[in-house]
């Protein structure tokens, strides 16, 4: 019996040990989790950069959220904010409602007590010095020798109204997102007044050529074509390389163009009304290509520079591919008559 009762207080003994151990760890947990704050950094950019800007406005003032910092111009609007972590998950969630599209996103967690340790040993030096300070005060004979120290006590202090500042702030960010966000307007064309922001999206294009006037000697019915291409602004600009090859060439044709060298660069723009691109499906647009073109036969070449207006329909993008399909009209410099003609392109691009 005697045997038992040992047993079952051991056993109580253990699980109060536990409880109290849990409890500890609990708490250090719940006091390491209050002494914290999430550093943050977002970067984003929309085609309908004017109406997101007013709703992010207006999510500030709902939210009564603390503005460190802001500034603004044409093109973007950078923000230093303070919010609870709710907030800020309601914040990304707002951006992906106003189809805002994200280049960078960060979060790392700060742990405060090193910082407040810091800052509240740079106060006992600096008082230490205060008291050294004074001590040399009360012994100075000279104007000059107590004026320059009383600068220093003065000094001190100020450094040290500075460093209370700062710990109560950090105390002030328990708990919170510190975030700075840019909210970035869409480019669509890169020039010298415009922050052109850059993609790197390799990937091909399949193309059908066909002259308008094919003709006996000179050009065949169509061209397969077949193309690099490459976007490098968010606008979209982009550069194209590759050939063309007739479908067809007559073996006494020695005349006719079996051959097109293409390079040439090109951009693209969304229409204001109907979305500026934001959709994930089916966005309109209309562009140009500037080029040149290298035609090559068995007996005859031809080298000419050209231009082509398009239209096109993105048929599906989100932040890692593009698929294009898109209709243009080559308009070539030499022999204008007989190698001008339609273009029938499909693309696809992706994040590289």
């Amino acid at each position: 019996m005697k045997h038992k009762y040992l047993s079952k207080m051991k056993t109580k003994i253990l699980l109060f040990c536990l409880a109290l151990v849990m409890m500890a760890g609990g708490a250090l947990a719940q006091n390491r989790a209050d002494s914290t704050y999430i550093d943050a950094s977002v970067e984003t950019y929309t085609p309908n950069f004017d109406k997101v800007s007013i709703l992010f406005e207006q999510f500030l003032e709902q939210n009564s959220l603390r503005i460190e910092k802001k500034t603004k111009d044409y093109y973007e609007i950078k923000y230093s904010l303070v919010m609870w972590k709710n907030q800020f998950a309601d914040l990304k969630n707002k951006l992906d409602e106003w189809k805002c599209q994200t280049i960078k996103l960060s979060e790392t967690t700060r742990y405060i007590p090193p910082k407040k340790n810091s800052k509240k040993d740079q106060i006992n030096e600096l008082l230490a010095k205060i008291r050294e300070f004074n001590e040399s005060l009360a012994k100075a004979e000279t104007e000059s020798r107590i004026e320059h120290l009383q600068d220093l006590i003065s000094d001190a202090k100020s450094d040290i109204r500075e460093y209370e500042n700062d710990i109560r702030e950090l105390d002030s960010k328990n708990g919170t997102v510190v975030l700075d966000i840019t909210l970035m307007r869409e480019p669509t064309t890169p020039n010298a007044s415009m922050k052109v922001r850059f993609v790197n999206m390799p990937g091909f294009e399949y193309s059908i050529f066909m002259p308008e006037n094919p003709t006996e000697g000179i050009s065949a019915e169509y061209y397969h074509g077949y193309m690099l291409k490459y976007l490098f602004t968010r606008g979209k600009s982009y550069i194209t390389v590759g050939a063309f090859k007739a479908n067809e060439v007559p073996q006494n044709d020695t005349l006719m163009y079996s051959d097109i060298f293409n390079i040439s660069f090109g951009q693209d723009f969304y229409s204001r009304h109907l979305g500026r691109g934001a959709r994930k499906f089916l966005n309109l647009y209309s562009g140009y290509n500037i080029g040149y073109m290298a035609f090559s036969g068995k007996e005859s070449s031809l080298k000419s520079a050209y231009v082509s207006p398009a239209i096109g329909i993105e048929l599906f993008k989100n932040n890692f591919m593009l698929l294009d399909t898109k209709m243009s009209y080559i308009l070539p410099f030499s022999d204008n008559l007989h190698l001008r003609g339609f273009q029938f392109a499909a693309a696809l691009n992706f994040v590289f």
